[in-house]
Formats: structure tokens, sequence, C-alpha cells
């Protein structure tokens, strides 16, 4: 199993519209939103070369910044068995197919506590277009 890229970083805000505006002067573009609006997916717009960032609205005492790295595998279900296979890495739950963002993802937390997590699109999701 090896890593394939980053699929997305995921980021906790606590101003959504001014954190879409801040990323759309680096050309990053909504793409989607989930959660009636409280998550907003943004994209480059380049199929060779995509860059994603999902922003997550602050909810209560929720520490504001990165919430997880999500890197793009071949097959989540099957790096997680790898994974555990070698040992010393505790998942929080088996692989599954997310349906508002249409990845089958598996996390973990590295040594430091930063979440970590394996993916692959498997589905079309349910976020809806941005508006």
């Amino acid at each position: 199993m090896k890593f394939l890229g980053v699929d997305h970083i995921d980021i906790v805000v606590s101003d959504l519209d001014r954190s879409i505006e801040f990323y759309r002067k680096f050309g990053m573009h909504p793409e989607g939103t989930v959660d009636n609006g409280e998550t907003v997916f943004l994209w480059n717009g380049d199929e060779d070369r995509p860059v994603r960032i999902e922003l997550h609205k602050q909810q209560g005492d929720q520490k504001l910044g990165i919430d997880h790295l999500s890197f793009l595998v071949e097959d989540p279900p099957d790096a997680q068995k790898e994974i555990e296979f070698l040992g010393g890495v505790d998942f929080l739950f088996e692989p599954f197919e997310n349906q508002q963002s249409g990845r089958t993802i598996s996390n973990c937390f590295d040594p430091d506590g930063v979440q970590i997590q394996m993916a692959r699109r498997t589905g079309s999701g349910t976020f809806k277009n941005w508006e």
C-alpha cells in the first residue's frame, strides 16, 4: 500500500463565508456543500492536478484548524488490513462509503494526534452542487 496523493485537507473554520472568499483568492472554487451548508468542498478545477479542501464551520468548542488529512489510496479496506497486519495503528472504524462525499474512507490518528484518513472515491456522493 502507498499513498497515491492527497485527496483533501479538512479544515475547521470560524466563519465559513470569510474562509471561502479567502481560498477563492488562491484559485479555489466551491464544488459542493453538505450538512445544510455547514461544510463546503472547494477545489482548484484541475482534473489532472486536483487540489481539494473541505471547510467545516466550527461546532461548539471544536478546535480550529486542520481536522484531518485525507490521502488517496487504491483500496482503503485493503490498505487498512495491510496496516493492521503490521500492527501499532488503531483505526477508528471499519472502512465504509461516506454517502455525502462518495468516498470509501478509513481513519486513524498519527502519533501526535493528527487524524489521518485513507480515501478513494467510490460513488457520486450526495453533496449538492454549489449554487
